[in-house]
């Protein structure tokens, strides 16, 4: 949250400099991306002096709220993502998900870890002609470059779809506990409740952190904050896009009525259903899309009732079920659909990977490891395909080249 001058000057208490800390590294929010590098910190080196700052509580923001959708894709289905990005560029991103799948499912068997995961695979499902279309000429090109894809021209649920794309590698978990988990592995001190107001370069290779409530020291910091990364530093302002998303779960069901995470209608709305046969669902975020900026965390009128009406339409034997959970997060969108990810050119050591645009499951293990190694001096090649390019070199039409085999 924003702190007025007047609040600021009611709540502070200057630290003597005899109280000020120093650490290694401090990480700047305890999601799911800032609690993903403390682990890897942790394993580079366990002696560091690592610290993870969060201004609420871990894992009750964005990373806590989500659907627990591990996708293998971004917001853009494949043949999008070729026409706006290239082929080769497009492989690398939808690659990145592979291995991000990868990084979890190791993570969960080498702790031996429930975290209510469902390998399913996934289902993306048409709401229209045009978008059945799309997925068709996408699942095409995903096999031709080698990504295990399935498209039916039907839909294969029988619940008002025009067909689908199978993801069998897709899975789903419960995003919390994923949290937990990192936190719990890493033995990383966490302060809640602590919000950061301030970064300065000392001048000296150190950075100066001031807090709400004291001073801190560090070699490095690591800026985890996603669609908050405007209220710590000005260059995220017109940048990073904040968008609250909304969510229902019912009281638990019957029996199982589907059994695969399902995204539908180019990602406006999302659903499965969950071990303890709960279906949650999300999203509607589009016929309200100006009402639904901001990261204010907030139920709306509209979105609830069209989130229960397209519930009653795809689902009508639910008819009458309860309601047991309405919930909002808030997302980081950016002018390219990408994470930014890199060093603060005015500010050295400070370090930031923000913008996952509603995406951060299917970045945040694999995200988290590579902003590791960038943090500690040696910036991956694999994090090029997060390099901002200029404006005329986006969302250009797909040519010859680009849909040409590997």
């Amino acid at each position: 949250m924003t702190i007025s001058v007047w609040l600021d000057d009611d709540q502070w208490q200057e630290p003597q400099e005899g109280e000020i800390q120093k650490f290694d590294l401090v990480i700047v929010g305890a999601g799911l991306n800032g609690l993903g590098l403390a682990y890897f910190a942790h394993q580079k080196a366990p002696g560091l002096r690592v610290l993870v700052l969060d201004a609420g509580k871990s894992g009750f923001g964005a990373s806590g709220r989500n659907g627990g959708f591990v996708l293998r894709g971004i917001h853009a289905y494949y043949e999008a993502c070729i026409a706006q990005y290239g082929r080769d560029k497009a492989r690398s991103i939808y690659q990145f998900g592979v291995d991000n799948q990868a990084l979890i499912r190791k993570f969960i068997e080498d702790h031996d870890l429930d975290l209510q995961q469902v390998f399913s695979g996934s289902y993306l499902l048409a709401s229209s002609l045009e978008e059945m279309d799309e997925l068709a000429r996408s699942a095409q090109l995903m096999s031709e470059d080698g990504f295990n894809v399935q498209f039916f021209p039907t839909d294969p649920l029988d619940r008002g779809f025009y067909g689908a794309m199978h993801n069998p590698d897709d899975f789903g978990i419960n995003p919390f506990r994923f949290c937990q988990a990192l936190r719990t592995i890493s033995s990383v001190p966490i302060s809640e409740n602590e919000a950061v107001r301030r970064i300065e370069s000392l001048g000296s290779g150190e950075l100066k952190i001031t807090t709400n409530r004291r001073h801190l020291i560090a070699e490095r910091v690591y800026l985890a904050t996603n669609a908050y990364s405007g209220l710590i530093e000005t260059y995220f302002v017109d940048k990073i896009k904040p968008a609250r998303g909304q969510m229902i779960a019912t009281a638990p069901l019957k029996k199982i009525y589907v059994n695969e995470l399902c995204y539908a209608n180019y990602g406006w709305e999302y659903f499965r259903q969950l071990p303890d046969r709960r279906l949650i669902l999300g999203g509607c975020r589009q016929l309200f899309i100006e009402e639904e900026t901001g990261f204010q965390d907030l139920i709306t009128p509209g979105i609830q009732q069209a989130l229960e009406s397209y519930l009653k339409d795809h689902f009508p034997e639910l008819a009458g079920v309860a309601i047991e959970h309405r919930w909002s997060g808030a997302m980081a969108f950016t002018d390219d659909g990408l994470p930014l990810v890199g060093e603060m050119a005015e500010c050295p050591h400070l370090y930031y990977a923000v913008g996952c645009n509603g995406h951060g499951l299917g970045y945040s293990m694999r995200l988290a490891q590579l902003a590791c190694d960038m943090v500690f001096g040696d910036k991956p090649a694999e994090l090029s395909i997060f390099d901002k390019e200029p404006a005329s070199q986006r969302r250009r039409r797909l040519t010859v080249s680009d849909l040409e085999g590997p």
